[in-house]
């Protein structure tokens, strides 16, 4: 594993450092208390499916700011550059094996009356429109988790601390930001997927199209359950 290498390289140093990481993880934090003080402050309407647009959405906000604003780094520095088709059929692969792991840790936890992700059976009762929750499920948090955790977190680590480590470390990050403690293995193992598929084609777009089939086959599964079609 130690010789592992990506296939596209990326040709010039990452200028963002730790410190700019960290500051783009309380630039989020805050951006997101606001956005809940707003709502809460002037009543406004909750849709589940227009929440996670916004609030993934601003994700992209410390990205742009300490890459882009802050160091006039290109796009294809954060990993939006071409790949191998290869790397996702890897992804796919990897992801067969983590659905045999999730179900038999999703039994585990059934068996001490816990879930996985404990209400997101009610996701589609708070949403006035499905499409959009899909949308923002299936297409927006892909896109934008990627960008943050793999372009700006993944990348930005491997370039000091090398790929091992930055695999595992973004994937920690990536899972205890999903703050549900039950969803922290099975998030954890989806980071190290996505991490590891980022570094071996050079590119983040292998792992957003992963993480898109991801989502979209766990809330068709969850809307066919709510419509009780499953049943």
């Amino acid at each position: 594993m130690d010789n592992l290498t990506s296939f596209s390289e990326v040709k010039r140093p990452i200028p963002w450092t730790m410190v700019d990481i960290v500051l783009g993880l309380i630039v989020w934090g805050v951006l997101l208390l606001g956005l809940v003080s707003l709502t809460y402050l002037f009543s406004l309407p909750i849709d589940s499916g227009l929440v996670i647009i916004v609030g993934e959405t601003t994700l992209l906000i410390p990205v742009w700011y300490f890459t882009v604003h802050k160091y006039g780094v290109n796009w294809a520095d954060l990993g939006f550059r071409a790949f191998n088709p290869s790397a996702v059929s890897m992804g796919c692969g990897l992801m067969i094996l983590f659905f045999i792991f999730h179900l038999a840790y999703a039994s585990l936890l059934a068996f001490f009356n816990l879930q996985t992700q404990p209400g997101l059976d009610k996701i589609f009762d708070n949403t006035t429109t499905p499409f959009l929750l899909f949308f923002g499920g299936a297409v927006v948090a892909p896109f934008v988790e990627e960008t943050f955790f793999r372009g700006f977190v993944f990348i930005g680590l491997r370039n000091r601390w090398g790929w091992q480590r930055a695999v595992i470390a973004s994937s920690m990050l990536f899972a205890l930001v999903h703050v549900v403690p039950t969803s922290f293995v099975p998030i954890f193992f989806l980071g190290l997927i996505f991490a590891l598929i980022t570094h071996i084609s050079g590119s983040i777009w292998p792992a957003i199209l992963i993480h898109t089939l991801n989502n979209s086959i766990a809330l068709s599964l969850v809307y066919l359950n709510t419509t009780n079609f499953l049943q």
